[in-house]
């Protein structure tokens, strides 16, 4: 068992401890700890340096969203002949002690199965986030069990269209098949195109109960409001969209759009109407991108990417 676990990080020093006590949990269940940093500040990534002075880390000259970054790690880690499986895992999920190796005894019982992902929960909670998801015709991920206690769900193994991005271990060879991530996505929709890929390629996915973990969803101390930022919009709506036409075709893709179109402007109305003038943009970006998607135009702009950061 050689597991490569890869971490992405931008500018994380508001959750840099939470973040290493996670890895002292899980260190001892992994072959090597593989971080990509997605072109911090000098500061930030110095820091970064000291506390995980054990792990592998790359440092991008770019922000390349988390496709990029992964893509990155993933092929630093097949360019170890002895890896086996490699675990992508976001710094802000906490993994139960022996979660990890119990995923790859899952993965290597079965050759059919290409991904398995742990039982998601919610912060500091036994209640169900994430216990593999199905995809919807719009290409929604739809988490099974969601809001269950764990006792309450009866299968082992739960067998699906997709699992969360941000905690899932996969054999080898499923990237040398499969491919790696779609980088035109930079992030969002990335487990929904990955989903779509592995079923074509005749490879199961599945989530396991028994390995337990829990998204912490470490905020910054300084936001005023829960609601991430507006470039985020931008890309779901672009991203499900381009996925759509990707997989499926332009009638999909139509479908798709008119969809996230409707659905945002009917939103963007309801907060006009009620005050919250604030919100309005986020849903005007999410329609532009849905328009950027229909049209293929998956370039860098000033929507698509977060507030940099002066070096």
């Amino acid at each position: 068992m050689n597991i490569a676990c890869v971490t992405l990080t931008y500018n994380d020093d508001y959750k840099l401890k939470e973040w290493y006590q996670h890895y002292i949990e899980y260190k001892d269940d992994i072959y090597i700890h593989i971080v990509i940093d997605n072109n911090s500040i000098d500061t930030y990534f110095k820091t970064l340096t000291k506390t995980f002075s054990e792990s592998h880390i790359i440092r991008k000259k770019t922000n390349g969203g988390c496709t990029g970054a992964y893509n990155e790690g993933i092929k630093y880690a097949l360019s170890l002949k002895e890896v086996d499986s490699i675990m992508l895992l976001a710094n802000d999920i906490r993994m139960e002690k022996g979660a990890i190796p119990l995923l790859h005894e899952v993965i290597d019982s079965d050759n059919t199965i290409g991904m398995v992902a742990p039982l998601l929960l919610d912060a500091d909670s036994l209640i169900n986030s994430d216990f593999g998801c199905d995809i919807s015709n719009m290409l929604i991920m739809k988490p099974y069990c969601e809001g269950l206690h764990v006792n309450d769900i009866k299968e082992d193994i739960h067998y699906c269209e997709a699992v969360t991005g941000g905690a899932n271990l996969a054999k080898r060879e499923f990237y040398e098949q499969v491919g790696l991530q779609d980088e035109n996505l930079f992030m969002y929709s990335d487990e929904v195109d990955m989903g779509i890929r592995a079923k074509s390629l005749g490879f199961k996915m599945a989530s396991v109960k028994n390995a337990k973990s829990w998204h912490q969803h470490i905020n910054k101390p300084t936001s005023s409001t829960d609601r991430r930022e507006s470039f985020t919009k931008y890309l779901a709506g672009r991203n499900k969209v381009y996925v759509a036409n990707k997989h499926y075709g332009l009638l999909r893709a139509l479908t798709v759009f008119l969809y996230i179109v409707s659905g945002a402007t009917f939103k963007a109305v309801k907060y006009a109407f009620l005050g919250k003038f604030s919100i309005i943009k986020d849903y005007v970006w999410m329609v532009l991108g849905a328009h950027m998607g229909l049209f293929g135009f998956m370039g860098e702009n000033k929507y698509s990417l977060p507030i940099e950061n002066d070096k």
